[in-house]
């Protein structure tokens, strides 16, 4: 009698440590699954930024060939409401957008100069006040939600944000 209940009760121990065994495994595999070594992607290269850190700030960085534009939202002054647009810097996108801005400056067209990026459209919108010129960019998405536009801009704010100072 002693021989099948000690059988039995070695037969349980048996599958009671299996069953553990496999508990074990299954949670450190488990564990190991939710372990996952992220791919270092670009930072973000700062080409230049005008404005103080909470009023009327404009920055240009730059991701691999992604230029990304961070603006406040002039729209909304009395919020603190941040937007951005981008484009891919092709061709020399970047400094052709530039140029765009400083002849702007230059002949003061009187009708707004319309560029059209893949998600959005950039209106650049000229005016000379006492002297000095100034550019704002008004953005519409294309996706219907609204844009924004920024503060206007003077010749050496546009060289300091493009870095051209």
């Amino acid at each position: 009698m002693k021989s099948k209940i000690h059988e039995h009760q070695k037969k349980s121990t048996l599958v009671s440590k299996k069953i553990l065994l496999l508990s074990f495994l299954f949670i450190v595999l488990a564990t190991n699954a939710q372990i996952k070594v992220a791919k270092t992607e670009a930072k973000p290269v700062l080409i230049g930024k005008v404005g103080t850190p909470t009023l009327s700030t404009v920055e240009i960085t730059k991701t691999g060939d992604l230029v990304t534009f961070k603006y406040q939202n002039n729209n909304k002054p009395q919020i603190a409401e941040f937007k951005t647009f981008s484009f891919k810097d092709i061709d020399d996108a970047l400094e052709g957008f530039y140029s765009v801005i400083k002849d702007g400056l230059t002949a003061q067209p009187k009708e707004d100069i319309k560029i059209e990026l893949p998600n959005e459209t950039v209106s650049l919108q000229f005016t000379k006040a006492m002297n000095i010129a100034s550019v704002k960019m008004k953005i519409s998405y294309n996706n219907g939600e609204e844009g924004g536009t920024t503060v206007w801009l003077t010749q050496k704010q546009i060289d300091k944000l493009f870095n051209k100072l």
